[in-house]
């Protein structure tokens, strides 16, 4: 398959692009492991800013986003991601110890909230769903 994706008769399929951003390495870490075994490209980040920094400059279909951060919180990249964020907005699945914090994130992007500890199986699922759209895309693009 590599070779015939070399001489161009088969199209090249982009992987969906996945930001975790959590100040917990060991939740990060163990995000980062389980998504690239299911084929995502990911990247983390370990505070609000580093986030966004990241969006600033790549595009990411779904972004796993804790909300209880030091510095620049969740609730600060969710305000950057709707007021300026000049390229498609991503899907983003909020990941909180205390889900009463999620009362207030009340925007478009958000598309699910997982309370911690969180099931892997299910948090898997979520983020298939909100790359789907990007798979089919980049798909019909090629």
């Amino acid at each position: 398959a590599r070779v015939l994706r070399r001489m161009s008769l088969l199209p090249e399929v982009e992987l969906p692009r996945v930001l975790v951003v959590d100040d917990d390495a060991a939740i990060r870490s163990m995000l980062e492991s389980v998504l690239r075994r299911e084929k995502f490209v990911v990247e983390s980040a370990s505070d609000g800013v580093e986030a966004i920094e990241n969006l600033a400059s790549n595009d990411y279909a779904t972004i796993l986003l804790d909300l209880m951060m030091p510095g620049v919180d969740g609730l600060g990249v969710l305000r950057y991601i709707e007021q300026q964020l000049q390229r498609p907005k991503p899907a983003v699945i909020i990941m909180t110890a205390n889900p009463q914090a999620a009362a207030s994130t009340d925007t478009d992007s958000v598309v699910d909230i997982l309370s911690k500890p969180f099931d892997i199986r299910q948090l898997i699922s979520r983020v298939r769903a909100c790359a789907a759209p990007s798979v089919a895309g980049a798909s019909e693009a090629a």
